[in-house]
C-alpha cells in the first residue's frame, strides 16, 4: 500500500508541475516563443494600439512645490520689482530705528493665481514683517502654475528687501 501511495503522490506532483508549466506559458511570464506562436496561430487578430500612460488625476487640494510650469508675476520679475517699489510703505518704527533687512514671505498661489495662506518665514521685525505681508496680500493675481496643462496650487516664497537708504 505504501508503494501505491508513493506512486499516487508522484503522479499528483507531476500533474501539478504540468499544469504550472502550461499556465506559465500562457500567463504574464510566458516566453517570447510561446507568445509568438500564439500570435501566429490566432486568425485575423486586431492590431493593439500602443499603451499611452494616462495623466494622473490632480487633486484640487494638492499644493505643488516644483510644478512643470512655474507661476509668474504678470509682467515677470521686472514688473514684480516695480510693484514693490510703487506699493511699499516703509514703517515709521523701522525708519526711526534704522532697521533694514529682508523679509521672506511664504504663500500659496491658488489655481487662479491669487495669494492664499501667506505668512512670514523670517524677517527683522519693527513693522517690516507686517509691511511685507501687506504687500503680498495686495499683489495682483499671478499667471498660475501648471501641471499636465492644468492650473494648480503652488507654494511660493518671495524675498522682500527693505533699506533705509531711499
Amino acid at each position: 500500500m505504501t508503494h501505491s501511495l508513493r506512486f499516487l503522490s508522484l503522479l499528483s506532483l507531476l500533474g501539478l508541475l504540468a499544469t504550472g508549466q502550461s499556465r506559465a506559458q500562457s500567463g504574464p511570464y510566458a516566453s517570447t516563443q510561446a507568445r509568438t506562436a500564439a500570435l501566429v496561430t490566432t486568425p485575423a487578430a486586431a492590431p493593439v494600439p500602443p499603451m499611452v500612460p494616462a495623466a494622473p488625476a490632480i487633486s484640487p487640494d494638492s499644493v505643488f512645490i516644483n510644478p512643470e510650469v512655474r507661476p509668474q508675476f504678470v509682467g515677470g520679475d521686472k514688473a514684480f520689482k516695480a510693484y514693490l517699489a510703487k506699493s511699499i510703505r516703509y514703517p515709521q518704527q523701522a525708519l526711526q530705528r534704522h532697521v533694514s533687512g529682508r523679509v521672506l514671505v511664504n504663500f500659496v498661489l491658488n489655481a487662479q493665481g491669487k495669494v492664499t495662506d501667506a505668512h512670514v518665514i523670517s524677517g527683522p521685525g519693527s513693522g517690516l514683517n507686517d509691511e511685507a505681508l501687506r504687500l503680498v496680500w495686495l499683489m495682483p493675481p499671478w499667471e498660475p502654475a501648471r501641471v499636465n496643462g492644468q492650473p494648480v496650487r503652488v507654494a511660493c516664497t518671495v524675498p522682500i528687501s527693505f533699506t533705509t537708504e531711499r
